[in-house]
């Protein structure tokens, strides 16, 4: 039992990490973390021919469309698209596109200011693989199967926590490096009060409530031919008298 406490103390000196040395706030510049992102809504003139010109932007600033949809409305023809844009050209982006809008009808920017939890993940992470380096160090040093499982255990749960801090920074990193603009812009089809797509829809509707009261009519057949038959009757009666 002495030999072991021994030998954990000697563990717990081993996983001391000694405290590193943090420069002054004053002699370090920090360089912002911003995540930039946008969303604007429009009407345009052509929307196939707005399309091909927001797909031209975007291949000179080095953008790209990460998802986009089509959607008709009748009247209305409408596309979305969120583009990925480097955060240096996140600004040029929006000022090139709104010159193709006939009218904007939605314009939001935000900037989320992520420099802290940036700086605090950064420091875990190293501190969370230092641990592992003398994890491993001690791992060399086990003699007892106790001591094996009980460090490649711990082993595993500071991997576990580095793998989920690493994800953390890399989409961190993602976000900072390309802003993110959700685009929506449609084109109005036919005059404002759409009266060609309905007039076009009134007569379809029309046609279709004749062919259901004709369908009607046939139904009653049997109906319309026994009330015929007795009033022919009665005229015979009638006329006999």
């Amino acid at each position: 039992k002495a030999e072991i406490a021994m030998r954990s103390n000697e563990f717990e000196e081993m996983l001391e990490i000694p405290p590193t040395e943090q420069p002054s706030p004053r002699d370090e510049i920090i360089d912002r973390k911003l995540i930039r992102n946008g969303q604007l809504e429009f009407q345009t003139e052509e929307v196939k021919k707005t399309k091909t010109e927001i797909e031209k932007i975007c291949k000179e600033l080095n953008a790209y469309i990460s998802s986009e949809s089509e959607n008709n409305y009748g009247n209305r023809l409408q596309y979305n698209q969120m583009i990925r844009v480097p955060a240096n050209s996140f600004d040029a982006l929006v000022a090139r596109i709104e010159p193709l809008a006939k009218k904007i009808e939605n314009k939001n920017i935000t900037t989320q200011d992520v420099t802290e939890e940036f700086i605090d993940v950064e420091a875990r992470l190293k501190t969370k693989k230092e641990l592992e380096t003398r994890y491993r160090e001690i791992l060399k040093q086990a003699k007892t199967v106790e001591e094996i499982i009980s460090i490649e255990s711990q082993i595993a749960n500071v991997r576990s926590e580095i793998e989920s801090m690493e994800g953390r920074l890399k989409f961190l990193k993602n976000q900072v490096a390309f802003s993110t603009l959700n685009l929506t812009y449609y084109e109005t089809i036919g005059t404002d009060f759409g009266f060609a797509s309905k007039f076009v829809e009134s007569i379809k509707d029309g046609w279709d409530n004749l062919l259901t009261f004709i369908l009607f009519l046939i139904n009653l057949w049997p109906f319309v031919f026994g009330l015929s038959a007795f009033v022919f009757w009665l005229w015979r009666k009638k006329r006999k008298k």
